[in-house]
């Protein structure tokens, strides 16, 4: 397989840090800078769109660029070029759209979970409104949450917590802010503990938002949670990366096109989908 290729594969099995929109572009920008990527045969581009999706297996947009190369990979890496500047022009795009919707997002302090960079980029949005405050859970185990929450610090006050203690805080916040992963049939994939988050929100009656784009939109089920065991004799260590909320604990989906309830978003959750990519 291309060299650059490969490593790009490498990149999206080993992020750990960025937001799933994030990846997405950077992921297709690196595609798009490959040198001589007319060159790139279709046994090359099948390899490589089957690498990417089984680097990340959870993460939406990564699957949908890994789909469309896929299913333009018989009309040739013109085609393939194409699509995915089409999807790049979009993403960046979605962005500045999403902003225009935090003006319908109310409240004053906000519960968050895990790093979003569409989340961190709606809150500045309102902060420029109005007063607000954030309380973001760490994240555990990556801790993503420590770097959305220095972040936030940049532009209003943030209370940093431990995920354990989100029922006892939520009561505090008026609103449920969240990005995800991927938004799929059964409902909204994101890191471990935003299920928690979104479950502490109904017990205390706030209203819970997802914000994201449409590349986040999926209409097959992705793969299992990513789960990892160490076992040593009889001590079992159970560690769960993403998990999976309904999308009935949520109230609204924000996305590029507007915003939408969970039953009018899953209308729009549809799409050809390559069978050698998922064939489950």
């Amino acid at each position: 397989m291309n060299q650059q290729l490969r490593r790009i594969i490498e990149n999206v099995s080993g992020d750990i840090h960025s937001g799933a929109s994030e990846m997405a572009v950077k992921t297709l920008r690196d595609i798009l800078s490959v040198e001589n990527l007319e060159t790139v045969t279709a046994s090359e581009w099948k390899e490589f769109a089957l690498g990417i999706h089984h680097g990340k297996p959870c993460m939406a947009p990564i699957f949908n660029i890994a789909n469309m190369i896929m299913i333009y990979n018989q009309e040739g890496t013109a085609a393939i070029v194409k699509v995915l500047k089409k999807m790049l022009s979009q993403e960046e795009q979605s962005l500045e759209m999403l902003k225009k919707s935090a003006r319908s997002i109310e409240g004053e302090v906000f519960l968050t979970t895990t790093y979003s960079s569409t989340v961190l980029k709606m809150l500045s949005e309102i902060a420029k409104t109005r007063e607000i405050k954030v309380i973001a859970t760490e994240s555990a185990p990556g801790k993503e949450g420590r770097l959305f929450a220095n972040l936030v610090a940049g532009f209003a006050n943030c209370k940093l917590i431990h995920d354990s203690t989100v029922f006892s805080v939520a009561s505090e916040a008026d609103c449920f802010l969240t990005g995800a992963d991927s938004i799929i049939p059964k409902g909204v994939v994101n890191k471990v503990g935003t299920r928690t988050a979104a479950g502490a929100a109904r017990v205390y009656g706030l209203e819970s938002c997802v914000v994201c784009s449409t590349l986040k939109l999926c209409p097959v089920n992705l793969s299992d949670m990513i789960v990892s065991r160490e076992i040593t004799g009889r001590l079992e260590e159970y560690n769960q990366i993403f998990d999976l909320s309904s999308l009935n604990l949520f109230q609204k989906v924000i996305t590029e096109l507007g915003t939408f309830t969970p039953n009018d978003i899953l209308k729009n959750i549809s799409g050809k989908v390559s069978k050698e990519l998922y064939n489950e």
